[in-house]
């Protein structure tokens, strides 16, 4: 949820207002089935999408850049949606 929160931030401005959901559930997305936690966070801003940086994981000199990389490891299928008052991106990370 901070990568999540830090990226909003960086890309719509300090006050922007995000809705962030956490929860426990018994159900993954898509063809995922266990005990998990679903992540989704909300913000205004429809046409600025998460990009990957391209930076590796064990580069020992950048700065930033490895936040959606490591979201990527945690919760493959994690995605964008568009919605009426924004976007939400969603994710869920198996406890198993």
């Amino acid at each position: 949820m901070s990568e999540l929160c830090g990226n909003a931030f960086r890309a719509c401005g300090d006050f922007v207002p995000l809705v962030a959901e956490v929860g426990v559930t018994s159900s993954g997305c898509g063809d995922d089935a266990g005990r998990g936690v679903r992540v989704r966070l909300h913000d205004p801003y429809r046409r600025m999408l998460p990009v990957r940086g391209g930076v590796r994981l064990d580069d020992p000199e950048a700065e930033s850049g490895r936040g959606l990389p490591l979201v990527d490891l945690l919760a493959p299928e994690w995605r964008v949606t568009r919605t009426p008052v924004g976007k939400q991106m969603r994710c869920w990370i198996s406890a198993q």
